[in-house]
């Protein structure tokens, strides 16, 4: 009996608190309810009245002055002469523009022209003053290489030797090598007037020494100096 009076005691006291416990969250559900439905009520209310504000207060109509048809007329022939005046105004300039560049012409021509008297007056001094000389003869070298050029210039594509390293570093650059040929076109004294890289110079001597007696053939003993050019396709 004991047992069964104290499990029923706890019973009822659990119970009572979930009674409680519902009691509360009913009463709290219902005032944010009621809450929320003011605030419904305060948006509802300020909507209204806003929407009896814009129907109190009527859209004031802007209502533009109409021109006339004479009015309209009188600016349409302002304008017209306005860009007369300003057409006018930039054909003027244009003349002027054009008499500037007249004058100034003219007057470049008139500092050009000599007068007659100096022209006159020149030749004879020229003819006191300048004594005659002879005309200066080309030189065995200057003449075979201006008729053996295309020739020479074949050869030393031909017959280039461009060494593998300098490639791969790529080093180029012009070299100038002085020799001497003999009338069967065979090198002799071959030395670099001017070189900016070693290998390039002892390549292009080289190439002079595997050229020898393929050069066209002098008719006398000359020294040469030709340019090599050392470049990568």
């Amino acid at each position: 009996m004991i047992r069964h009076s104290n499990s029923f005691f706890i019973s009822l006291f659990i119970h009572a608190l979930l009674i409680i416990f519902i009691f509360f969250m009913s009463k709290s559900y219902i005032e944010v309810k009621e809450e929320e439905q003011k605030i419904a009520l305060n948006i509802s209310m300020i909507e209204f009245q806003e929407k009896t504000q814009e129907i109190e207060t009527p859209k004031e109509e802007v209502c533009l002055p109409k021109e006339s048809p004479k009015k309209i007329k009188e600016i349409k022939k302002e304008r017209k002469v306005v860009e007369k005046k300003a057409k006018e105004e930039i054909v003027q300039e244009k003349k002027v523009e054009n008499i500037v560049e007249v004058k100034k012409e003219q007057i470049t021509q008139n500092r050009d022209i000599v007068p007659v008297k100096q022209l006159d007056e020149t030749p004879k001094q020229i003819q006191k003053t300048a004594p005659s000389e002879p005309l200066k003869q080309p030189s065995p070298q200057e003449e075979y290489s201006e008729i053996n050029s295309q020739k020479i210039l074949e050869l030393l594509r031909e017959n280039l030797y461009y060494p593998i390293s300098a490639r791969k570093r790529n080093i180029t650059g012009v070299v100038k090598v002085s020799f001497t040929l003999d009338t069967n076109a065979k090198v002799c004294n071959i030395h670099v007037v001017d070189s900016g890289s070693d290998i390039l110079s002892r390549a292009a001597i080289t190439t002079i020494e595997e050229l020898s007696e393929k050069f066209p053939k002098p008719n006398r003993e000359i020294t040469l100096t030709i340019p090599i050019n050392y470049k990568l396709k």
